[in-house]
């Protein structure tokens, strides 16, 4: 919801800073550096927040604040000091003025808007909340730490390749490469805190630019002030580094300083936030014990729990990304029961399954298929088994958490970038290389693209061109990530098929809001145009489309994969008898037995009246046709309701074809799951056929 802020503060340029941090948030913003006129709009507005900066002009900061208290004693009020120094001479007295939130400046805006949102969401002091926000800072300071150290060998580089390009005047091949290298460094320096550093790239990326339209004499004085602005980049960056990383804990108590010397340790790249959360099921001790350790070194959150009724209540509790349960083969079918169970809970009919077994393996991969499992894991896991397991398992889920996939050459900023978006529990996966992207986005099938525009070998531009011609990704919301902000690349933007754009350096608060307005958005209307209003399942050319991705993933791979044409039998006579309000119950009540058993990355559809369509990967129909079959066992079960009141219960009949085996194109494969379906009805229905020939008549 919207808040109205106050922010006094005589320093122009810190309100320009900060401002933007909550105006991109959606809050209304009041900029005041005159204490008197500031303390007349707390009167007279209902403010939410006030955000007091020091030094004041004619009044001390403490004087401000009674005098603020005495007009609304209630508002959350955050004071920043002028500095370190005045924070700590002023802290003593500050607790009497019932501030919400401490700090001094310099700040970095997007870990400060963070804080101050808790503040405005009034669980500040929480100790989730608290500890999302120390993880976050931790990861942005191994971030800022690592580019600190090599930003010396970035800024060498440059300098190189700016003499080699003053060595071959006629070369401009060496001026892209000066160009490019600035590119860099003005996007990841600008995003990371390194605004100076960034400032130099920049201005050193528009003079090579320009110099390709000068004369050799006119270039000259272009060199001089470019070998300037190195030299000043070198020392800025230096003395930035070296705020920036004073800035992350900018409270000085005791243990926020253990904090900031264990954060200034942890340099690694390693250190990001989960990729994911799993709930692993299974009463060995130590095996969880194991797991866990596996899971904090591929970041992902392991959520244990030893026993069903355990597993139930965390799977209710926390937000799952996929869940591991332990098969013990004497007691499959409690864990079969488990994972139907799990994936009956409201918001969890999507969510991936894997079955863990001992060292012989799954007994009855039918059962598990029925129940869901897309993996098969097996006792005791490999070091790097879990993380391609949780990968593959979070590619393949729909619905949940945002799949993001970032686009960038330059891993340092994309690093960055997948922070700040996986602190807001979104998944990121970052890709260097945008010649591997189709390849990649069919492994990890993401819901929007952060984009590059300047990469090496093709532009962002010509990369988002060959994508809208595949009608999979035709809707795809795509965003541009470039420093280039001039009207042409604008227009290109657009003309190209991008939704948006943004310029480098990103302000964090930016790119998040437009990040979850666009996915937002597009899931809504994906929602709309794709899925059946009645069974909740996909519409014929929603279907199709995911359909024709499977076909291509398994030619290219060269595996197999089915289709199930269904149709409810004697569907006419349901109507007829019980009413078509009960004829939407039975098609709606299949639809829903339907998106509950599978496995996630399977995929079920409506094909028009009472006919349904399932598509399974990477299986042969000889497989499936048992899975299925229990299906059918669990829908004759079901009881329905008729328009007066008369319980009934239904059936239906299915046909089965496999691809290569039945059919190399869709339109065989379903002619001949159509085939089968009419033998099922043939033979009585209620019923699943495999590979009969239609008889002749």
């Amino acid at each position: 919801m919207s808040k109205k802020i106050l922010v006094l503060d005589p320093d122009q340029d810190f309100r320009k800073l900060i401002s933007p941090v909550f105006e991109s948030r959606g809050h209304s913003v009041f900029q005041e550096e005159d204490c008197d006129t500031s303390l007349q709009l707390l009167k007279n507005e209902e403010i939410d927040l006030v955000l007091v900066g020091s030094p004041l002009t004619g009044i001390s900061a403490e004087g401000w604040i009674e005098k603020a208290r005495a007009i609304k004693e209630s508002v959350p009020m955050v004071f920043i000091a002028g500095d370190k120094t005045e924070l700590k001479e002023m802290k003593p007295r500050l607790d009497t003025y019932k501030l919400d939130l401490v700090s001094s400046k310099p700040l970095i805006p997007f870990i400060f808007g963070a804080r101050v949102e808790c503040v405005l969401e009034g669980d500040v002091n929480s100790e989730a909340q608290q500890q999302k926000l120390k993880n976050f800072e931790k990861m942005f300071m191994a971030l800022v730490s690592k580019y600190a150290r090599v930003l010396p060998e970035k800024l060498a580089e440059l300098a190189k390749a700016i003499e080699a390009a003053k060595a071959e005047p006629g070369n401009l091949a060496l001026l892209d490469e000066v160009k490019g290298l600035a590119h860099k460094m003005k996007g990841t320096g600008g995003s990371l805190g390194f605004r100076k550093v960034g400032e130099h790239m920049a201005f050193i990326e528009d003079s090579t630019m320009a110099m390709k339209e000068m004369a050799e004499e006119e270039r000259v004085h272009i060199w001089h002030q470019i070998d300037r602005s190195l030299v000043n980049a070198q020392m800025d960056g230096e003395q930035e580094a070296r705020e920036v990383i004073d800035v992350v804990h900018a409270d000085d108590d005791a243990e926020n300083k253990d904090q900031t010397a264990d954060s200034e340790q942890a340099g690694s790249e390693k250190e990001q936030p989960a990729m994911a959360r799993i709930m692993v099921v299974d009463k060995d001790e130590d095996f969880l014990k194991v797991v866990e350790e596996l899971g904090r070194e591929s970041a992902v959150e392991v959520v244990r729990a030893q026993t069903a009724p355990e597993a139930l209540d965390k799977a209710a509790q926390y937000p799952l990304d996929a869940a591991l349960i332990n098969i013990v083969t004497e007691k499959s079918q409690e864990g079969f029961k488990l994972a139907m169970e799990i994936r009956s809970l409201p918001g969890n009919h999507n969510l991936p399954l894997a079955f863990i077994s001992g060292a012989d393996g799954m007994q009855d991969e039918t059962e598990g298929t029925h129940a869901g499992a897309s993996l098969y894991l097996n006792k005791p896991f490999k070091p790097d088994s879990l993380e391609k397991a949780v990968e593959h398992l979070v590619a393949i889920r729909q619905g949940g958490r945002p799949r993001i996939l970032i686009t960038d050459d330059d891993e340092f900023f994309a690093n960055t970038i997948a922070l700040v978006l996986r602190n807001e529990g979104m998944i990121v996966k970052t890709l260097n290389d945008p010649a591997q992207i189709l390849d990649t986005m069919q492994e990890f099938p993401p819901d929007m693209l952060l984009l590059d525009v300047m990469m090496p070998g093709i532009t962002g531009f010509d990369v988002c061109r060959k994508l809208r011609k595949v009608p999979r990704w035709r809707d795809l919301p795509i965003i541009f990530l470039t420093g280039q902000t001039g009207v042409e690349a604008r227009v290109e933007a657009f003309r190209c098929g991008g939704d948006d754009y943004l310029p480098k350096p990103v302000v964090n608060e930016e790119l998040l809001t437009r990040v979850k307005v666009r996915i937002d958005r597009a899931a809504m209307l994906r929602e709309r145009s794709d899925k059946d209003t009645i069974t909740g399942l996909l519409l014929r050319r929603a279907f199709s489309e995911q359909l024709s991705a499977i076909l291509a993933e398994s030619e290219r791979i060269k595996c197999n994969f089915s289709i199930c044409l269904l149709d409810v039998d004697h569907f006419k006579k349901v109507n007829d008898t019980h009413g078509h309000l009960a004829g939407d119950r039975v098609l709606a009540g299949l639809g829903q037995l339907l998106s509950k058993r599978f496995r996630v990355d399977d995929i079920r559809g409506r094909w028009g009246g009472e006919e349904f369509i399932l598509a399974f990967r990477r299986e042969t129909k000889e497989r499936i046709h048992k899975a299925v079959d229990r299906v059918l066992e669990e829908f004759r079960g079901m009881e329905f309701e008729s328009d007066s009141g008369v319980s009934f219960k239904c059936s239906f009949s299915g046909g089965l074809a496999t691809y290569p085996d039945d059919g190399e194109t869709i339109f065989d494969l379903i002619h001949t799951a159509d085939q089968r379906l009419y033998i099922a009805k043939e033979r009585g229905r209620n019923q699943i056929v495999l590979g009969e020939e239609v008889p002749a008549k």
